[in-house]
């Protein structure tokens, strides 16, 4: 009897453990594909505002800004910063209405405003 039921468990063991695996790899996947998604969506949101307010600008392989050309001179930018500009609705919910950007540099914080969508 302790025989079958250890042969049991041992087949139940292999035979769903490598399909939870499977399942847990799956999700994996889609979350980085995901990810992938969120981060274009965002360099890509970044780079149509500074399009907007004709300011040119450098992106790497990836999509980032990373050089900002103002007053004719350029800027290594370390880093951007998305902030939204939220509003409170009749009903008081707080719905999303601009999204105000900052661009670090070496030199200083470039900011700007944009009405912009992300998507």
């Amino acid at each position: 009897m302790k025989t079958r039921m250890l042969s049991l468990v041992l087949l139940l063991v292999f035979v769903f453990l490598p399909q939870a695996g499977a399942q847990e790899y799956g999700r994996i996947k889609a979350l980085q594909q995901r990810a992938a998604y969120v981060t274009k969506q965002k360099n890509d949101f970044v780079a149509r505002v500074l399009s907007s307010y004709s300011i040119s600008h450098e992106r790497n392989n990836q999509g980032v800004v990373v050089r900002i050309n103002l007053e004719g001179k350029w800027h290594n930018v370390t880093a951007i910063e998305i902030i939204p500009v939220l509003r409170e609705a009749a009903d008081k919910r707080k719905q999303v209405t601009a999204h105000e950007l900052f661009f670090y540099t070496a030199e200083g914080i470039m900011d700007l405003l944009s009405e912009l969508t992300i998507r």
